[in-house]
């Protein structure tokens, strides 16, 4: 199975560095298989055997082992995370002078956010779709952005437990993925 590996709170900063090359070779050492990444905040390509399950705690193992800090993490087989972008809905992408972002659901993740969340945006200024493991927002970029929901979630609970990603950056994942299969 391929699995797509995102961590959170990586390589932010010069904080909490992760080389890509040394958490590869460690994915590698714990049995995966075709471990590659893309750019340097912790999108991470992986194939194993192995149940799912039994995946994270690998994962989990390589990281708590070898990293003095903790990292957040979520590890998507390849079909949940094709579900979940087949679910993207139109105006995620669409309009270029708005921010577009992926919210991915890590492993602390609770199920209460999703109403919470879905009870908090502010239709004028926001819009969101929530799927099993991704969460699709697009809001102001520049104009009125403070006056959007995105502006007040970071250091919330619910934003601590969830791993962001641009538009761009989450279709290009989408793109290594499937290009796997070749």
């Amino acid at each position: 199975m391929n699995y797509l590996l995102l961590l959170r709170g990586i390589n932010v900063g010069g904080n909490h560095r992760v080389p890509m090359v040394v958490l590869r070779n460690l994915l590698l050492e714990a049995g995966f298989t075709n471990v590659r990444s893309y750019i340097n905040s912790g999108n991470l390509f992986l194939t194993s055997d192995l149940s799912a399950p039994t995946c994270e705690e690998k994962v989990a193992h390589v990281l708590t082992t070898n990293f003095d800090f903790s990292i957040d993490f979520r590890l998507l087989s390849e079909p949940d995370f094709l579900d979940d972008l087949a679910q993207a809905p139109t105006w995620w992408g669409a309009d270029p002078t708005l921010r577009h972002n992926a919210l991915f659901k890590l492993n602390t993740y609770t199920p209460e956010n999703d109403s919470w969340l879905t009870s908090q945006v502010t239709a004028d200024y926001d819009q969101v779709l929530v799927t099993p493991n991704v969460i699709f927002w697009t809001s102001t970029l520049k104009v009125n952005f403070s006056r959007s929901f995105y502006a007040k979630i970071a250091g919330t609970p619910f934003y601590k437990q969830t791993s962001a990603r641009n538009y761009n950056t989450t279709t290009k994942l989408k793109q290594l993925l499937e290009a796997s299969h070749d």
